[in-house]
């Protein structure tokens, strides 16, 4: 029979035609080769968590999912990758690596990859019944479709087996017996999503694979042949018939012997209880895609690497809590609880998203991105910048006493416009006085204090402290930045607030404290932080803390209380035009926490509801089980620091009273810590007269005048 070449070297000579027409055929046969090559050839598709045969030729192990654990050891998930524990051969017992080629590939040793008798075993009964009913696989071509599973996803039977056939040989070629099988147990799959040997043996049985029995060994010999059909837990008597006969094929292959059988077969499964089975949970989140995209930060040079251990800064317990708690909330909204609720098209769910971190530290314990992972992974806490509202009004005052206002000083809440390039300004209030304490101003969430103050202090006032607090995003120097009209995400007004709560420093949001290697091995631990930088002086700090405890006890964030939360609590609300975001940013002496719900498209929520209705009522409920729970972070105090006094004073005029002074008939004084000389003290006197005075005093208030612009600071006291 001519041969392809004999024919070009008979045909007559070349003419420039003849000579295209040859180059075709030579291309056409040339490009039909390399398509059948890749179609019957495995690969990595782009994404997929697996290995080239030229990655295992060079050692690469195989892929394993990254584990992520809470702070306390606990596992979280297992994610970006399978659930599997690689070993190494000298960590599996021969006797299981000779139980599994004993029942699923007896001439293992013997062949290069195709059991011949195997195959034509095989081919007989196939054709005998017509269909493909027996496959003849051997480990190599086990193998060959467990490592490119997402390959060889939705390929026809017949070009599977051609594909595992080819394959097959080069694995045994290039690899060699004994490693060829070292892959085979790490990579078989045993049902539950898990693969290999190490990581179902813990499973099922709660044991390393170095510990199992001998029918424990035979049980996931079984479980190989179908993991659906046989599983143990689901089907538990079909799994006990199958364990019993491969417990007799090894005997016949002297694996084990008969009295080990015997043994092996009255023991029945020796499953680990399902009540001390942790669930799977190999599903991602907004939490573990953080922790993630934070290893690709800290350590790019092991973000690749398979079978890491992360150990986190995660809190379990207060994670919990706050999914129930905003998860409730967002039910209650969507049924109405807090009046018609009308989502601005049919395409928009209310969304929500809550973070807790440690105040001192910076450790993040609760991260919740949103309501549902699956649904959108767009992550509300790092990634969503919504304008903040009243969430920066702290800052503000802050700012201010730092110029040396006293927290109780009169400020203005003028209803005259203030002037700006776009004509005259001036924000909507629920505030009616037009003159009153700086610290009312706070607690009562006044607007036009805030935009008549922040224009006082410098229109670059706002920009400054809250990026010194850590605000990244655009920051506007104009006067509606001092009611919050500016942008930014949970995770900077979070830490931010975190320095009232710690004295005044700054704080960097984490949630790794240190890497591991899939044997424990410590990879990468968490440097000691650099010197703290203080952002704010120590007694400024203190004097916004307990001026943002009034808010939660009888200002804007009542609900707080309302919600069962009786803990030592500081915060603010948020709300932001038309009701469009509603915040609310806590703190206890152990946590500072924030809350955040709208649509991820600004809508409004519900008419005349904010961040007092709306999310601080999350925070308080959170809080509450979070102090409750036997898991908890602790309790602690707020001690005051050097350079504060306590005081009562009156709050409509923010005068403070002598020690000497009784209440007067009708008041209601309230009592703060104050900067030590920034306030005026009223001197009274005993008896009628000093009665009749106060007396007077609540029938005519005594009016000061609002600090516009900064003049000398008044030094009061004795």
């Amino acid at each position: 029979m001519p041969t392809f070449a004999s024919l070009l070297e008979s045909a007559p000579p070349r003419t420039a035609l003849g000579r295209g027409a040859a180059a075709g055929v030579i291309g056409l046969a040339l490009i039909t080769a390399v398509a059948l090559s890749r179609a019957f050839s495995v690969s990595c598709p782009e994404g997929a968590p697996c290995v080239s045969l030229a990655d295992l030729r060079d050692g690469a192990p195989l892929p394993e999912a990254l584990r992520v654990y809470d702070r306390r050891g606990a596992l979280l998930a297992e994610v970006a990758g399978p659930l599997r524990r690689a070993l190494p051969r000298e960590r599996i017992p021969d006797r299981v690596a000779d139980a599994f080629v004993a029942v699923e590939d007896r001439r293992f040793w013997e062949h290069g990859g195709i059991d011949a008798r195997g195959v034509l075993r095989a081919a007989l009964r196939n054709v005998r019944e017509g269909e493909l009913s027996e496959g003849a696989s051997t480990i190599p071509m086990q193998l060959v479709r467990t490592l490119w599973a997402e390959r060889l996803r939705g390929v026809g039977p017949w070009r599977r087996k051609v594909i595992e056939a080819r394959t097959a040989p080069r694995l045994i070629e290039e690899l060699g017996h004994e490693r060829v099988l070292t892959l085979y147990l790490n990579a078989i799959y045993l049902g539950d999503g898990i693969y290999g040997i190490e990581r179902a043996s813990r499973h099922y049985f709660g044991t390393g694979v170095e510990a199992l029995t001998v029918g424990q060994i035979a049980t996931l010999v079984a479980i190989t042949r179908s993991p659906e059909r046989f599983h143990p837990r689901s089907r538990p008597d079909q799994a006990l018939a199958v364990r019993d006969v491969v417990l007799q094929t090894l005997v016949e292959a002297a694996v084990i012997d008969e009295d080990e059988a015997a043994e092996a077969r009255a023991r029945g499964l020796e499953l680990t209880p399902a009540g001390e089975v942790r669930p799977l949970s190999r599903s991602r989140t907004h939490f573990t895609a953080a922790v993630t995209r934070e290893l690709r930060r800290v350590a790019p040079e092991l973000a690749g690497r398979p079978g890491l251990g992360l150990r986190t800064t995660l809190d379990s317990a207060v994670q919990a809590h706050g999914e129930g708690a905003l998860a409730r909330q967002l039910s209650a909204i969507e049924a109405g609880g807090y009046g018609r609720f009308t989502p601005p098209d049919s395409s928009s769910v209310l969304e929500g998203a809550a973070l807790a971190l440690d105040p001192h530290t910076g450790a993040v314990r609760a991260w919740i991105g949103g309501r549902d992972f699956s649904r959108s992974e767009f992550d509300r806490v790092a990634l969503a910048r919504r304008q903040v509202g009243s969430l920066v009004k702290p800052f503000l005052v802050a700012a201010a006493l730092e110029r040396g206002y006293g927290i109780v000083d009169p400020v203005s809440a003028d209803t005259v416009p203030i002037a700006t390039d776009q004509g005259p300004w001036l924000p909507a209030d629920h505030v009616l006085e037009t003159v009153l304490p700086l610290r009312e101003a706070l607690v009562r969430s006044s607007n036009r204090a805030a935009a008549h103050l922040g224009t006082a202090l410098g229109l670059g006032t706002v920009p400054e402290v809250v990026r010194r607090a850590g605000l990244e995003g655009p920051i506007p120097s104009v006067p509606s930045s001092a009611i919050g009209a500016f942008g930014a995400s949970l995770i900077e007004m979070t830490s931010g607030y975190a320095a009232f709560g710690n004295g005044g420093w700054k704080v960097d949001p984490y949630l790794i404290e240190r890497i591991e290697s899939g044997d424990g091995a410590v990879l990468w631990e968490r440097p000691e932080p650099a010197s703290p930088e203080r952002i704010l002086d120590p007694a400024t700090s203190f004097v916004v803390l307990d001026a943002l405890r009034a808010v939660v006890d009888r200002g804007t964030g009542a609900s707080v209380r309302w919600s069962g939360y009786s803990g030592p609590a500081a915060g603010k609300t948020g709300t932001t035009n038309d009701g469009r975001d509603a915040w609310f940013v806590g703190l206890t002496p152990t946590l500072a926490a924030g809350v955040w719900i709208g649509f991820d498209r600004p809508s409004q929520v519900v008419a005349d509801r904010g961040g007092g209705a709306l999310a601080a009522p999350v925070w308080g409920s959170w809080m509450r089980a979070v102090a409750s729970s036997s898991a908890s972070s602790g309790t602690g105090v707020w001690l005051p620091p050097p350079g504060v006094e306590h005081v009562r004073y009156d709050p409509r005029s923010g005068e403070v009273l002598d020690r000497e002074c009784g209440g007067a008939p009708g008041s209601d004084y309230e009592e703060a810590w104050v900067h030590a000389g920034r306030f005026e003290r009223r001197f009274c006197v005993g008896g009628v007269r000093g009665w009749l005075e106060r007396l007077w005093h609540v029938i005519v208030p005594p009016q000061r005048e609002p600090i516009r612009p900064l003049g000398p600071r008044r030094r009061g006291g004795r």
